[in-house]
């Protein structure tokens, strides 16, 4: 009886701590699913101008690892209305590691930094040219 409770007790101590890691990578894509619309972004710390088309910038991440992102410009003879971009794209996402975001389209990977605060989604890439450090933060906000 004594063997039994043990075995039974370490089968299920097994199942809790597998479940726990599980549930927070599960956790962690499941917040940085949706869409998510720009609301800002800074360039080495300075904010930039977006336009009205610019602040449509979407990024769909879905839940079987694709993301949609979806750029707008103006439309010919309307600077008012904002139209689909050629510049939109699709590809591939994945959370490598503990806020680190993979996104990968073609043969082009990037892994950059990105955190979820409420209903806000910061991504921040860092980029190193002619030995200086080039960061862009860009702030979405969960639709």
């Amino acid at each position: 009886m004594k063997k039994s409770f043990i075995l039974l007790s370490a089968i299920v101590l097994g199942l809790f701590s597998s479940c726990s890691d599980d549930d927070s990578a599960d956790s962690a894509e499941s917040s940085l699913m949706g869409s998510w619309q720009l609301t800002a972004e800074y360039d080495n710390g300075e904010p930039y101008e977006l336009d009205n088309c610019e602040l449509e910038e979407t990024i769909i991440f879905k839940s079987d690892g694709v993301y949609e992102f979806v750029d707008y410009d103006p439309a010919e003879g309307n600077e008012n209305e904002c139209v689909v971009d050629d510049d939109s794209s699709t590809g591939t996402w994945s959370i490598p590691s503990s806020g680190k975001l993979s996104i990968s389209e073609g043969s082009i990977v990037i892994v950059t930094d990105y955190s979820i605060s409420g209903n806000q989604l910061t991504i921040t890439f860092e980029e190193e040219y002619d030995g200086e450090t080039w960061t862009s933060k860009s702030v979405y906000k969960k639709k």
